[in-house]
């Protein structure tokens, strides 16, 4: 989790650029016509690199907004003391830092908990989803550090060699973890963001809401009804032709209990001699997919669960990640693909909501 977005597919607000922009944006997005059952709460503050945005309509039971953000700051500070590869002394750093392969690591139950449902879905993807590659993260600068320069293939191949999950090992007890390669490294960074939502979600259903709309980074939750007595409406970006154009809305999608996640190779890069190279990379190869697949948004049960499989079908390609997702009842997704007129196509998944 990055410093700047680092997954700037499905953007709901204008977030670092503008904020004047980002609360219209929000209106448009949040606000709506008919009578309001209970005044709709807006809280909002900044984590893991980019912004947080929560929203929710209770009777005035439930504890005070400001008490609320309080304790959302202070949740989303242990889940980056845990797994933020920007922090030298968090969990995931200090193991990273080691290489003694005998050694076990004392970890949180944020980090557990992620581990966890990333050897899953590592296991379910065949490795399109692949924490541990970290190594050809920071080869291309997409990490904690700029990259001096492109690596070559001979360097790409190496590290290719380190992104070994299945070389990292979570006790028993879930509170320890050793690393089997010295040099292998984890970022956290496709799923962190995902998990932040959850979090954030169980302290609001810790305070008695019923009725919430929890966004990070882009990465959404949904539990309940606007106050509004209508689905929470969440925004799609439509691709952008280069990291400086402003941000239009591809589909404003209607939800409920739902969580949504996006991916997309077209803002996050680096261009050298006129060739793009994309942060999302395939840890097969160690190289960004040249892929028609523009971005894509998956809706799961929990925004954790959404934000890895959405990477991993950016991995996968349009193809792979259309068969994925109809094998699987528990996903849906929408894809945005780039046709060779230079017009964007949509095409969703059979239970993927239709929006305005």
């Amino acid at each position: 989790m990055g410093h700047g977005p680092d997954r700037l597919a499905s953007r709901l607000f204008n977030s670092v650029r503008d904020s004047a922009l980002l609360s219209l944006f929000v209106v448009m997005v949040l606000g709506g016509c008919g009578s309001e059952t209970s005044p709709l709460v807006q809280l909002s503050g900044q984590t893991m690199g980019t912004t947080y945005h929560v929203s929710y309509g209770e009777p005035d039971a439930v504890a005070a907004p400001e008490s609320i953000r309080v304790a959302i700051d202070s949740v989303l500070v242990a889940v980056n003391a845990s797994v933020s590869t920007y922090i030298d002394s968090s969990i995931i750093s200090v193991l990273n830092a080691s290489s003694d392969t005998t050694l076990w690591h004392p970890v949180d139950a944020h980090f557990s908990t992620i581990f966890v449902a990333s050897k899953r879905i590592y296991a379910d993807t065949k490795g399109a989803f692949n924490p541990a590659i970290g190594p050809l993260v920071r080869a291309w600068g997409f990490g904690p550090v700029d990259a001096s320069a492109i690596p070559d293939s001979a360097a790409v191949d190496s590290l290719v060699a380190l992104v070994d999950f299945d070389s990292f090992e979570l006790d028993s007890t879930l509170t320890f973890v050793r690393k089997g390669n010295p040099s292998a490294n984890l970022d956290f960074s496709a799923i962190a963001k995902g998990y932040g939502v959850d979090v954030v979600t169980e302290l609001l259903a810790a305070h008695g809401i019923t009725n919430y709309f929890v966004e990070i980074g882009g990465e959404v939750r949904t539990q309940g009804q606007h106050p509004a007595g209508r689905p929470w409406k969440v925004g799609i970006e439509k691709p952008a032709v280069d990291a400086l154009s402003e941000q239009e809305t591809q589909e404003i999608v209607p939800m409920i209990n739902q969580s949504m996640a996006t991916s997309g190779n077209y803002r996050n890069y680096h261009e050298v001699d006129g060739r793009r190279y994309a942060h999302i990379i395939d840890p097969t190869t160690g190289y960004s997919r040249s892929s028609t697949l523009l971005s894509v948004s998956v809706i799961a049960d929990n925004c954790m669960t959404a934000d890895a499989y959405a990477t991993a079908f950016m991995v996968m390609g349009e193809e792979g990640a259309r068969a994925f997702v109809a094998s699987r009842p528990g996903l849906e997704a929408f894809f945005i693909i780039g046709t060779d007129s230079g017009e964007f196509a949509e095409e969703r998944s059979t239970g993927f909501p239709y929006g305005e």
